[in-house]
């Protein structure tokens, strides 16, 4: 009996360090050609730029009417940086992690400025796991409502 108790903790060990080391894995974020990557097939992303019938499709940002585009920018990063911590701002894209609250998982968030749309497209994926249960959806449409209620 002892010997099974030893086998199943080294076994639960072994994978809680394989899961630490995949979660804490460098993601795959940044501009592709100029937008942000499509999403995996694997229900735990939701992106802006992808086709709108896409089961991955969220809508984008709306830059309001007579708010400069890099106003607008600015303040889904401030929104941001209160949630999360960023990992890069630069001139129209911002990349920053969320950490779930119960296991502490990694979701990267990303953002890109389209000016002449006038439009901030989102993405937000998790690093780990298949699906998220809608945790990145909600998470775009939680900022989506702090955002607005910020230029109000």
């Amino acid at each position: 009996m002892r010997l099974k108790t030893m086998l199943a903790t080294g076994l639960l060990a072994t994978g809680l360090l394989l899961v630490l080391a995949v979660g804490c894995a460098a993601p795959t974020v940044g501009l592709d050609g100029g937008r942000l990557r499509a999403c995996p097939e694997s229900p735990n992303c939701v992106c802006s730029e992808v086709a709108p019938d896409s089961a991955a499709y969220v809508a984008p940002f709306a830059v309001p009417e007579g708010v400069e585009p890099a106003e607008a920018f600015a303040r889904l990063a401030r929104t941001v940086e209160g949630r999360a911590a960023v990992e890069t701002r630069e001139d129209g894209y911002l990349h920053a992690v969320f950490k779930t609250a119960l296991l502490r998982f990694r979701d990267d968030f990303e953002a890109r400025l389209d000016r002449e749309a006038g439009l901030i497209h989102v993405r937000s994926a998790s690093r780990l796991g298949y699906s998220d249960l809608g945790k990145n959806r909600k998470r775009i449409e939680a900022l989506r409502e702090a955002y607005d209620a910020a230029g109000r």
